[in-house]
């Protein structure tokens, strides 16, 4: 199983307003824009950035699903995703 980090850029968009509806169709996919730690804190991902955990599809079909998410909002959108064989961050903003 694969963990996938996603980051959606809608282009004209304004945050969080114009990104409730890709956030909405993420979850449906199993992404959030939470991270929950080893201490079980919870903190927010910069904005645009999802994350998904257990997953068994491949990079593109992962992929092809979050493209799909964000051409759904109607805005011009860019869209990358990466296979996460782990990661480090530092957060502030909690969930």
């Amino acid at each position: 199983m694969a963990n996938f980090f996603a980051r959606v850029e809608l282009h004209g968009a304004k945050w969080p307003d114009d990104y409730e509806e890709l956030h909405d169709a993420l979850a449906k996919h199993g992404f959030t824009n939470c991270m929950t730690f080893d201490d079980k804190s919870k903190k927010s991902l910069p904005t645009g950035f999802y994350f998904s955990t257990d997953r068994v599809e491949d990079v593109q079909r992962v992929t092809t699903a979050v493209k799909k998410c964000a051409d759904d909002t109607g805005y011009k959108n860019e869209v990358v995703v990466v296979k996460s064989g782990g990661s480090s961050s530092y957060l502030s903003k909690k969930c």
